[in-house]
């Protein structure tokens, strides 16, 4: 029976070829890892040792690369006992990782991958930074890249150095190791540095996770579940019918916190807002408080489990503005293309982003004091945040990387005329967007919920997060790497 990829899959009921799909598959792609510190390898093969490169792959395989099957019954043994997952690897490859080892016919064809992140079309179109500015090992040729987890650092570390010495005995070379570690706030919740809540609103591939979601926090406005086909593509080189990979999309992401929190107080005094009502001006820019609840449904932090069941039917900007972050980048049926809110799930993709501080970050953002002038926070605050140094690790698995996170950034987030209803220009998305932000094209509602307020325009909000490299990568199938 072939795999039906139109639908989530239920791997606890799989029947035989579904289960093979699972033991084929790498981890990380349908659910999260879950681990808390990781290693990301990025190397290059000898492409005079192909024989030794392929030993290697097949090696990483057979004894190290976590199968997606192994990841979820580790989960569920998380979930009764609290016991760790122990370690996990994935691996992907670049489009010159495969000429590299002499297979470039099995390459996969998607065009962005086949042209690299590196490529001027693909700088011109995202309006990314040239390459000449990136992160000096990202302007260098990356065969691939392993991502290395485990429950604590020294795990982590001691896992990173076991693959490094694995890739340079076969003659490879681990161009640099980014380090990663998640940062939770209170609740547990994972966070980014501006302090926000993250990563709440993914799609789901697996219907056990989408069942728990329609119970926990109910389903009738926003629909989590979607297809195994936002993720997973047939391996090209395999000829079986239950081999699948997916494209990698790895970028590194600098985020400016003092700058951008300085800006969001700024903005609070343009908008008249005291005390604690002063946190509603960043979640406007963000579409959610930073405990996670979205400011479309609430004036306030609820302080509750982030929301996630909701649209923007009733929202026509006087809530979360147009450009607010979550809605350009999930507009939840809000976008006025055609094709309407089918259309626009089919760009959705699952993201696996974690943060970075290659710099040190002295202060949890949970820990900071509140503040209720811009003077107090410049005096208070501002000091304790970092200048630069410190971001994400945005990593995303998609079908097609033009059709989902090129058309993500390009089409919604760089785009100031989207929303294309009503029509624009609403300004480009104020955290991840590039490129102009023409002045007056943000606007936020003088009085939240208040159509009759009118809207202020001298809230330009960009610039606050700078791409300092990547690259496509594809993650194949364990099917393809044992046999080579």
């Amino acid at each position: 029976m072939p795999i039906d990829l139109d639908a989530p899959l239920s791997w606890k009921n799989a029947d035989r070829d579904e289960l093979l799909l699972l033991q084929c598959l790498q981890g990380n792609i349908l659910k999260g890892h879950g681990r808390d510190f990781t290693a990301n390898l990025f190397f290059r093969f000898d492409p005079a040792r192909t024989r030794e490169s392929r030993r290697l792959l097949r090696d990483l395989a057979y004894h190290h690369l976590t199968n997606a099957y192994r990841q979820l019954l580790d989960a569920e043994v998380f979930k009764r006992t609290g016991q760790g997952g122990g370690p996990f690897v994935h691996l992907a490859l670049s489009k010159t990782g495969y000429d590299a080892i002499g297979r470039s016919a099995d390459a996969p064809g998607d065009p962005e991958f086949q042209a690299g992140m590196k490529a001027p079309a693909s700088i011109v179109a995202l309006s990314d930074p040239p390459v000449t500015a990136w992160q000096p090992k990202f302007r260098e040729d990356l065969h691939g890249v392993v991502l290395v987890a485990h429950e604590t650092p020294a795990r982590t570390g001691a896992l990173a150095l076991q693959v490094r010495e694995l890739i340079e005995e076969a003659g490879g070379e681990v161009v640099f190791v980014q380090h990663g570690a998640a940062v939770r706030n209170t609740a547990g919740e994972g966070i980014e540095h501006f302090g926000y809540v993250d990563g709440r609103s993914q799609p789901l591939l697996l219907a056990e996770d989408i069942a728990e979601e329609r119970e926990s926090a109910g389903t009738d406005r926003w629909d989590p579940a979607f297809p195994l086909k936002a993720a997973l593509v047939k391996d090209p080189g395999t000829v079986d019918a239950i081999s699948f990979g997916s494209y990698f999309v790895f970028r590194k992401l600098e985020q400016h916190v003092r700058a951008f929190k300085t800006r969001e107080q700024k903005i609070a005094d343009k908008l008249k807002l005291k005390g604690d009502d002063r946190e509603l001006a960043g979640a406007m820019i963000v579409g959610r408080f930073e405990d996670g609840t979205p400011v479309t449904m609430s004036k306030v932090a609820r302080g509750e489990k982030p929301p996630n069941d909701f649209d923007y039917d009733s929202d026509p900007g006087i809530r979360c503005p147009f450009h607010g972050h979550i809605r350009k980048t999930n507009p939840r049926g809000s976008g006025g293309a055609p094709g309407g809110e089918e259309g626009e799930r089919t760009h959705i993709m699952p993201r696996r982003g974690i943060l970075y501080e290659d710099a040190r970050r002295e202060v949890h953002p949970d820990e900071l004091p509140e503040t209720d002038s811009t003077s107090e926070f410049l005096s208070e605050v501002a000091p304790k945040l970092p200048k630069d140094g410190v971001g994400l690790l945005f990593m995303a698995y998609n079908q097609s990387i033009a059709g989902q996170f090129k058309f993500t950034q390009e089409t919604w987030a760089n785009n100031a005329g989207f929303p294309l209803q009503p029509p624009g220009p609403h300004g480009i998305d104020p955290v991840i967007g590039q490129g102009v932000n023409g002045a007056g094209q943000q606007k936020l509602p003088k009085v939240w919920d208040d159509d009759s307020a009118g809207m202020e325009d001298d809230v330009g909000f960009a610039g606050f997060v700078t791409m300092k490299g990547g690259e496509y990568f594809f993650s194949p199938s364990l099917t393809f790497l044992l046999n080579l």
